[in-house]
Parts: structure tokens; C-alpha cells; sequence
């Protein structure tokens, strides 16, 4: 038996079970996202050494920023969508977020490319050394 989600469960649903219904999702991505990096760290700790984990630690900021990005674009169109929604405007929610996934992958190949370009520079301001860039330069051309 599959339950239908209707548009008002907001403003029907009892709090706690909209709470739950809604942030253990987000939990547990987060905490994917966490256990991904932890377990990467451990594998690149014991496979290449103490340097190496210095190179992935000044990685992590610019992948934050590069999420901060998606982020952004995602938590305004989210907005609109949920107003759009409670306006019974579907069309417009949906046109919408079409256009949240293409401007994202936009900026996803912008970021990618400027980034790339200006690696190294990028890099030595979040504190990279001679002994770490190139650590940092690998992980980041993966990533």
C-alpha cells in the first residue's frame, strides 16, 4: 500500500512527524558526506602518507565552496518553488526547476573550469606549500 503525499500535508500534518519526515534525509546525507571524507582520509593516510593528508586538508574548502555554489542556487529556487507551489502555479514551480538544474550544471562547468585554470594559485591561498601542492593539485584534478 503506497501513500499519496498531497501538497497541504504542511499545513495538516502534525510537526514532529513532518520534522522527521523531512530532516532525516538531510541527516543522512550529511552524514554520507562526513563518513565519505573520513573514509578518505583514512585510505589516503595509510596509502600515501601524513603529507598527503595535509594536500586533501587544504582540498576541502574549495570543495565547500564549490557546494556553497549549488547551495545557493538551490535554497533560493526552493523558495520560489514553494511559493509557486502554494499558489497552485505548477507550471511556473516546474519551469522552474528546470531552469535550477540547468543553471547549476552551468555553474558546475564554470566553477570546474575556473578552477582548474587558476589551480595552483587557488590552492597556495588556502595554504598549500611546496611540499603539499602537489598532493593537493592530483587530489583536486580527481575531485
Amino acid at each position: 500500500m503506497t501513500t499519496q503525499r498531497t501538497p497541504t500535508a504542511l499545513g495538516t500534518e502534525k510537526i514532529g512527524k513532518l520534522l522527521m519526515q523531512y530532516s532525516v534525509p538531510a541527516i543522512i546525507a550529511m552524514t554520507a558526506s562526513s563518513l565519505y571524507n573520513m573514509v578518505d582520509s583514512i585510505f589516503i593516510g595509510h596509502g600515501v602518507g601524513a603529507m598527503a593528508i595535509s594536500g586533501l586538508a587544504i582540498s576541502f574548502p574549495l570543495m565547500n565552496l564549490a557546494a556553497a555554489f549549488g547551495s545557493l542556487v538551490g535554497a533560493g529556487a526552493a523558495t520560489l518553488i514553494s511559493v509557486k507551489l502554494g499558489q497552485k502555479d505548477y507550471d511556473t514551480a516546474q519551469r522552474v526547476l528546470g531552469n535550477v538544474v540547468v543553471l547549476n550544471i552551468i555553474i558546475g562547468i564554470f566553477f570546474t573550469l575556473l578552477t582548474l585554470l587558476f589551480l595552483d594559485p587557488i590552492l597556495y591561498f588556502f595554504g598549500a606549500s611546496e611540499q603539499t601542492i602537489g598532493y593537493a593539485r592530483d587530489f583536486m584534478q580527481i575531485i
